[in-house]
């Protein structure tokens, strides 16, 4: 008998006389035990739960990597993970073991569906009820095909896009963690998983040093790899080239793994921007993949696309883009005791541009305001403004008031700036990030 036809996701069919299990996510299962390293992993959890930190510490890997190598064993079923306050553990989960050795015997087993004791299709259980269904095997691959078709291909982001964590799980978006140091201490788990905001920024408030690193080619590698042995689509949204050289680094990867898998469909964006310039890029890949499109027209789209997108923002203290080699210790001092709030905004190129100097806090989200009103046309119903901050809710919420006074805008968003970008530009940060008619380049010739 075939003792794993309890597991939910199986469903059998008649083709002419042969039973056929339609293996939606099998592949997944297989993925789990073809790499060393998540050999080993399963190695040290079978002596029990392991948290993150502990794991990392076993095999010798970064947070990255780590992540990389558990979304496969989790996406296998092999192994359940839980979260308790900031940290995840994980833990081999048994039936999901119990259904990979059933697999394995079902695919490896001459046996013949009446030989196993199975009479009647239609009398097969399934989580005790009468699942199966009498079909054509076209109609199985139609069915298939519809599926994939809901998701063609894996939009994956960086940590520099600042998105919340229920957008993520409900679009199923891969997340590449860019790690950063806080005080010479590195937080690799992406986002708030080691650290809340608050934590973050009151820190650097305290006199912290924190500093950033580009993901290393070696990491890209083993993701790319990954996508391309599974004959998986993607579309990688990066942080921008002219500000980091995590991108310079995807190209690497690439260019190694399509050595190997010369038919592999992973396109990287260059963003030519950061924080939430990166979120709205990423909601619009969103729709377009919801749209039907495939990865490299979508990634066609948003090359486009991203020239259109504008990030223009004030921080609070000058000090923090000196350390980050924007602005000389001259500036940065002088500026500061004058009360020189700058008006920075997001080149063409994807680099750090400062177009404006102000006095005060008002003066700098009145000339926010301002720019929004050059780069938008009048009576333009704005579908998506985002209002990235670094921990400074108040001001957000003002400059959204202001918006709200000039502008008729579908979606408004509050977004918090995570660490990634906000090590550069320190607490008291805000920003207005939307698409326009003309480019940054456009505007650029304009108004400068």
């Amino acid at each position: 008998m075939l003792f794993f036809i309890c597991y939910s996701h199986i469903e059998f069919y008649r083709y002419e006389d042969e039973l056929l299990i339609v293996h939606y996510g099998n592949s997944k299962v297989f993925m789990a035990f073809s790499d060393i390293t998540r050999l080993k992993i399963l190695e040290l959890l079978r002596l029990g739960e392991k948290s993150a930190t502990v794991l990392r510490e076993k095999i010798g890997a970064g947070q990255s990597t780590l992540s990389h190598h558990m979304r496969i064993l989790v996406d296998s079923k092999i192994v359940n993970s839980r979260k308790e306050g900031k940290w995840t553990f994980y833990s081999i989960s048994e039936s999901g073991g119990h259904y990979a050795q059933g697999l394995l015997q079902y695919l490896t087993s001459m046996v013949k569906p009446a030989d196993a004791g199975i009479s009647n299709i239609n009398n097969i259980k399934i989580n005790g009820k009468s699942d199966a269904k009498s079909v054509k095997l076209p109609e199985i691959i139609s069915e298939q095909r519809r599926t994939e078709k809901l998701k063609p291909f894996t939009i994956v982001v960086d940590t520099s896009c600042d998105l919340s964590p229920e957008y993520i799980k409900e679009h199923d978006i891969q997340v590449m963690a860019i790690p950063f140091l806080l005080d010479n201490i590195e937080h690799s788990g992406g986002y708030w998983q080691e650290i809340t905001g608050s934590e973050f920024y009151n820190s650097l408030r305290n006199g912290s040093i924190a500093k950033t690193s580009s993901v290393n080619p070696s990491t890209y590698i083993e993701a790319f790899t990954g996508y391309a042995e599974q004959g998986k689509e993607a579309v990688y949204i990066i942080l921008s080239g002219n500000l980091s050289a995590t991108f310079q680094n995807s190209q690497i990867a690439l260019a190694d793994v399509r050595n190997v898998y010369p038919d592999c469909k992973i396109y990287t964006i260059d963003s030519v921007s950061a924080t939430a310039v990166c979120t709205l890029l990423t909601m619009m890949a969103v729709d377009k993949r919801n749209e039907g499109l495939s990865a490299e027209e979508t990634a066609n789209w948003l090359n486009e696309k991203k020239h259109h997108l504008f990030g223009v923002f004030t921080v609070d203290d000058l000090m923090y883009l000196h350390r980050g080699g924007r602005l000389s210790i001259l500036s940065a001092v002088g500026g500061s005791l004058l009360g020189i709030k700058p008006l920075l905004m997001i080149n063409p190129d994807g680099s750090l541009g400062l177009k404006e100097k102000v006095r005060g806090r008002d003066a700098a989200l009145k000339a926010l305001i301002s720019t929004l009103e050059k780069s938008v046309s009048p009576g333009t119903v704005i579908e998506k403004l985002l209002i990235p901050h670094s921990d400074c809710e108040d001001d957000a919420k003002k400059l959204a008031g202001m918006v709200k006074e000039k502008f008729e805008v579908k979606h408004l968003e509050i977004v918090l700036i995570g660490p990634v970008i906000g090590a550069h530009v320190g607490p008291g940060t805000v920003a207005l990030v939307y698409e326009s008619y003309m480019t940054r380049e456009q505007f650029e010739n304009k108004y400068s």
